[in-house]
């Protein structure tokens, strides 16, 4: 046994292959000719600080949940070919349910009633937590690691199995939409570059490119069943039960309540997208706090 066997047992023990998951997948990506700086700046930050010492593989082992997150992003390109085809992606269909269910007026959607009646102010407003939340989750991770670790672990974790169970669900029901269907109607043609939609309106009014450069590299633009935007902060919101206090329950619930209005104002989801999303966020939380051995809620 080598001296990098003998540390990786010892630091990990039986989770021994852990560290060494990320540079196996980067090592994966080279005959592939899909190797990143992202794929390579995982697995060396890993390695290193998982490896280095005792409080780095805690850090590490802490943090993990959203390594197998990125990897889970990063692969998933690779299966949406064999999955997403254009007779099983949903589009037209999701409309007439939608209308069905939430018609503001005779062939009118809620998302069709407030594109007809946008503002500068509410696109600003909305695109906020749409910008955020990638800086959210980790920030907030980093918050609870110092603050109380258990309930971070009991977040990344949900955080995680949500992201299993939405890549599952985008697979299983790949679904257009609403800006797909108002841009090109009922045909689906699978390789349609996805779009910022709503939010090129605030990168007009800003004068920058963000958010169009941002979903100009999304790997799927028919993965809008379940909105994943609604179950980052419903898994903030649903893993304080029990710990929030008067001070912290307004940010979680206006967070989490900007964030369902946005994915539908800014023209990116359907209700029903938004309601899977409070279905996966539940059942994420269920699951990561029977995998803990959490009493929840």
């Amino acid at each position: 046994m080598t001296l990098t066997d003998n540390r990786l047992t010892a630091l990990w023990g039986r989770w021994w292959f852990a560290p060494l998951a990320p540079a196996l997948y980067a090592l994966a990506m080279i005959p592939a000719g899909q190797l990143r700086p992202e794929h390579v700046l995982i697995a060396g930050a890993v390695l290193v600080i998982g490896l280095i010492n005792r409080t780095g593989q805690q850090i590490t082992a802490a943090l993990y949940p959203g390594v197998l997150v990125a990897l889970a992003s990063d692969a998933i390109r690779f299966v949406i070919p064999i999955f997403v085809t254009p007779a099983r992606v949903h589009g037209c269909d999701l409309r007439e349910l939608e209308l069905k269910l939430f018609a503001v007026a005779p062939n009118v959607t809620p998302g069709d009633w407030l594109q007809q009646h946008t503002s500068p102010f509410w696109d600003l407003f909305f695109a906020v937590p749409y910008a955020a939340f990638l800086y959210v989750v980790p920030l907030y991770a980093l918050y609870l690691y110092a603050r109380d670790r258990e309930r971070m672990a009991f977040y990344l974790w949900a955080f995680a199995i949500a992201h299993l169970i939405g890549f599952a669900m985008w697979l299983i029901v790949p679904a257009a939409p609403p800006w797909y269907i108002r841009l090109n109607g009922c045909a689906i043609d699978v390789k349609a570059a996805a779009n910022a939609a709503g939010l090129l309106r605030v990168d007009d009014l800003l004068g920058i490119t963000y958010f169009k450069q941002f979903y100009g590299r999304a790997a799927n633009a028919f993965g809008a069943m379940p909105s994943l935007h609604v179950v980052f902060p419903l898994i903030g919101l649903l893993t304080a039960i029990r710990k929030a206090t008067w001070r912290t329950w307004p940010v979680h619930v206006v967070y989490a309540g900007s964030m369902m209005v946005a994915s539908v104002y800014l023209d990116h989801h359907w209700i029903l997208d938004g309601l899977a999303g409070v279905f996966v966020a539940v059942a994420a939380v269920f699951i990561a706090a029977k995998m803990l051995g959490r009493r929840w809620p």
